[in-house]
C-alpha cells in the first residue's frame, strides 16, 4: 500500500460517511502496516466526544482512549479513537483539548483505555461543566 492508497482511503471513509471534516490527515505507507491520522478540532469537550463517537461508528475493532502529555504546566488532555477502515487501513482519530475534564488516573505523560460510556456522558453534555 502507498501513500495514494492510504489517502484515498481517508479519502473514500470521509466521503461515505457523515463526518465533519478534520483539521489534518496525516498517513503513514508502510507495506505492513499502513495507517491514517486524522485530527479533529478540539471546540468543546461535548463536540469532541460526539465526533470521535460518529467516528468509532465507522470502523471496526475500535478502541478509545484518553492521554494527557508529559509537560505538568500544561492542562492539555486527548480524547483518541482507534479502529481499521474495511480495507484493513488502520486510523488513529483524535482532537486535543485544553483544560479538559479531571480523569481520575491520568497523570502527565500517561494515557488510559477509556470507556464508551464516560465519552456518551461527554458527548451528551451541553453548557454543564465536565468531571
Amino acid at each position: 500500500m502507498n501513500t495514494t492508497d492510504v489517502l484515498t482511503a481517508v479519502a473514500e471513509h470521509l466521503g461515505g460517511f457523515e463526518l465533519n471534516e478534520p483539521v489534518q490527515v496525516t498517513v503513514r505507507a508502510l507495506r505492513s502496516e499502513p495507517s491514517a491520522t486524522v485530527q479533529l478540532p478540539g471546540r468543546s469537550l461535548p463536540e469532541l466526544a460526539e465526533e470521535l463517537l460518529a467516528w468509532a461508528d465507522t470502523l471496526d475493532n475500535v478502541t478509545a482512549t484518553v492521554w494527557r502529555p508529559h509537560w505538568p504546566d500544561d492542562e492539555q488532555l486527548h480524547l483518541e479513537v482507534r479502529g481499521d477502515f474495511t480495507d484493513n487501513t488502520t486510523v488513529k482519530v483524535f482532537g486535543g483539548l485544553i483544560n479538559g475534564p479531571d480523569v481520575p488516573g491520568l497523570g502527565y505523560g500517561c494515557r488510559i483505555e477509556l470507556s464508551w460510556a464516560r465519552l456518551r456522558a461527554w458527548a451528551s453534555l451541553t453548557g454543564e461543566v465536565a468531571a
